[in-house]
């Protein structure tokens, strides 16, 4: 089993600007219209039976507000309580709307324990898969959806399916249409939940429909399980694999088109440790121990620009080329009274390595938090031990046997490339320092991309397709949201957080009460000044603007969607556009 490859997020400092300062709260009203729906969005709540931490997440940020990405931006649909799905156009040069019916959701199946909201999505412009959250699902012909093709024309139900059989039911995750040797074939990834024992698990299934000219007909079906939440999901646009960001690792369980092979189970052999390494975008610090008694002249430590060699008394414990350059002239080490000793070698450059040596080292585990260090070294006190000890080798540090209190929780979420070839995760990102914020779609054709924060502010992220004949997989900075990092953090009562595509401006979309709203466009008329260090000059502090929306009086918020001239915002009985030119 090959190792899955790090990959490290690295910001274009051009979008990034150092000298904001923050927001100013601006007290001018933003214009808005609204429109007093002509029948009520349909909204389904948790019963008894889910009760876990994952219902509670896909019922309460459930987006009701689908936008439609392939036809006019100011389109937007919902599913009223009669499950019908509404189509609400804005017009922005007159502020009037125009709302109606485009679609009969068929089989309108009685409420039950267990059952989802109903949900919509756009796999291309001229096909809509709707899910009625009692375990069908709907491929539709809508025709073309834009503009000038009116908005006359009503939806044909073409294919309709139990997809994971009676009693399961389902969310739409996303969907994409892929045209190959003339033949059209529809993915679709659906998540739900099902409980084992005690846990409950997050449930992916990637389900693929071809068209042979007539019909839609199913032909595979893969599915993934895992622990916990599931933070963003998404077929890569090649179809061959998934992207995954959660607290805990899922894995692949089905797949009808191709045998899973289960892998060696890595914990199954005890790895015999003697030495830890922990890194940081600039350098690595590499920690073992001397038996008791040691004699510091005995320890003999040699780093060249690409090799590494450890050694005390004749027994070798590190030896080999590392993974990438270090400065060897300013690698500094330190020998404890406990014997500990302490390696620092600097990087030559500023990036994340997935492995200390090429090829790896059975010897050697990478401690991913400092707080784990010494607890790991414990693990290593055998190696001070005046008796050597042969038959009980180290496992490797597992922060299952840590207290509560010292695991990380939402700081441990990975995003990863999972290949359907293999079913084994090709590439992880680690977003212990990138906190997951949202996702926007910025492309029809691309996966959404991922807003994370970084450090005060928070970066967009577009994930590429693999490149073909390579093992890299490109992850673009598309924008930056300026100080957005911080002032979304002190929000405890935040429901909906997004940006528009142009990223001018950041929302903060509580369920009730508020809507804060952030334009980081550096308000010329400011008059807010500070004094250089240099010769005590003036200068102008680069400050946006915070907008306070009050939304308690259209009620509850149960969908947002952000465009570059507007903010929407949908609640049970009223679609409200918010201007932001």
């Amino acid at each position: 089993m090959m190792p899955s490859i790090l990959v490290e997020l690295r910001p274009d400092r051009h979008f990034m600007d150092h000298e904001f300062e923050g927001y100013k709260l601006n007290l001018q009203a933003l214009p808005h219209y609204s429109h007093t729906l002509a029948s009520p969005a349909d909204r389904l709540f948790p019963d008894e039976v889910q009760y876990s931490f994952v219902h509670a997440k896909l019922f309460a940020l459930h987006n009701h507000l689908i936008a439609d990405n392939w036809a006019y931006s100011h389109s937007f649909y919902y599913i009223d309580k009669k499950q019908q799905v509404r189509l609400v156009s804005f017009e922005s040069t007159n502020h009037t709307f125009e709302d109606l019916v485009v679609y009969d959701v068929p089989a309108h199946v009685e409420r039950r324990s267990g059952h989802f909201n109903l949900c919509l999505s756009f796999p291309s412009s001229s096909l809509a898969l709707v899910s009625d959250g009692t375990g069908y699902l709907h491929i539709v012909d809508t025709g073309l959806r834009n503009k000038s093709s009116g908005r006359n024309q009503t939806w044909h139900t073409l294919h309709s399916s139990l997809v994971l059989g009676e009693g399961k039911y389902f969310v739409i995750v996303d969907t994409r249409v892929q045209e190959k040797d003339n033949k059209e074939t529809l993915h679709c990834l659906l998540q739900s939940v099902e409980q084992n024992d005690s846990h409950f698990f997050s449930v992916l299934t990637w389900v693929k429909y071809e068209n042979d000219g007539k019909n839609w007909k199913q032909t595979n079906m893969r599915q993934l399980q895992g622990k916990g939440i599931v933070h963003y999901a998404a077929i890569e646009t090649t179809c061959m694999a998934l992207y995954v960001a959660s607290d805990n690792p899922f894995k692949f369980t089905t797949d009808t088109e191709k045998e899973i092979i289960e892998k060696a189970n890595e914990e199954a052999t005890p790895k015999n440790v003697i030495y830890t390494w922990l890194q940081t975008g600039e350098d690595i610090s590499v920690t073992l121990k001397l038996p008791n008694k040691f004699d510091k002249k005995l320890l003999h430590v040699n780093v060249s620009p690409l090799a590494i060699k450890v050694s005390y008394a004749g027994n070798t414990f590190i030896d080999g080329k590392l993974k990438h350059n270090v400065d060897s002239e300013l690698t500094t080490w330190n020998v404890q009274d406990s014997g500990q000793v302490d390696i620092l070698l600097t990087k030559s450059d500023s990036m994340m390595w997935d492995e200390l040596l090429e090829g790896g080292d059975p010897k050697g585990e990478q401690i991913m938090d400092a707080s784990l260090v010494e607890e790991a070294h414990k693990r290593l006190a055998h190696l001070c031990s005046e008796t050597e000890v042969t038959d009980n080798p180290v496992s490797g540090l597992s922060t299952q046997e840590l207290e509560e209190c010292d695991a990380a929780s939402e700081e441990d979420t990975v995003l990863v490339r999972l290949d359907v070839e293999n079913h084994e995760a090709t590439h992880r990102i680690s977003l212990s320092v990138h906190q997951y914020l949202f996702s926007i779609k910025l492309d029809n054709q691309e996966v959404p991309a991922l807003a994370l924060r970084h450090d005060v502010d928070a970066c967009v992220w577009q994930p590429y397709a693999q490149l073909i004949n390579s093992n890299t997989w490109p992850i673009k900075h598309q924008g930056a949201l300026n100080a957005f990092g911080y002032v979304q953090s002190s929000k405890q009562n935040r429901k909906f957080v997004t940006c528009p595509p142009n990223f001018n401006y950041s929302v903060v979309c509580e369920a009730s009460r508020h809507i804060f709203i952030y334009q980081s466009t550096v308000n010329p008329d400011s008059q807010l000044r500070k004094r250089s260090g240099t010769g005590g000059l003036m200068k102008t502090v680069k400050v946006g603007q915070q907008h306070v929306f009050n939304i308690d009086k259209f009620g509850e918020v149960l969908g947002i969607n952000a465009t570059n001239e507007y903010l929407f915002v949908l609640t049970e009985s009223s679609l409200v556009a918010i201007g932001m030119q």
